[in-house]
């Protein structure tokens, strides 16, 4: 799934740096958290906020100009687009 995210982003105009960033965002995300990304997907809508400003992760949220953040509301549009939630 990470791999269609990649190249969603390719489609959607984000150059391949920036892609193989958020991709790699989302892993590291996940097995920093101890989840899995089948449980970040089902839960994305109550996991994103908790990043965002006044959320309670949102010091790692902002790390490297906020993308962590970005990364999680592009995979969020992704799912979104691609009705996988």
């Amino acid at each position: 799934m990470l791999k269609n995210f990649e190249n969603w982003l390719l489609q959607n105009n984000y150059k391949p740096t920036t892609a193989a960033d958020y991709m790699g965002r989302i892993e590291r995300l996940c097995r920093n958290e101890q989840f899995t990304l089948a449980h970040l997907v089902e839960n994305i809508s109550v996991i994103l906020p908790e990043y965002e400003k006044n959320g309670k992760k949102h010091s790692y949220g902002k790390r490297s100009h906020y993308s962590v953040l970005n990364a999680l509301k592009r995979f969020q549009t992704f799912l979104v687009e691609s009705k996988l939630v």
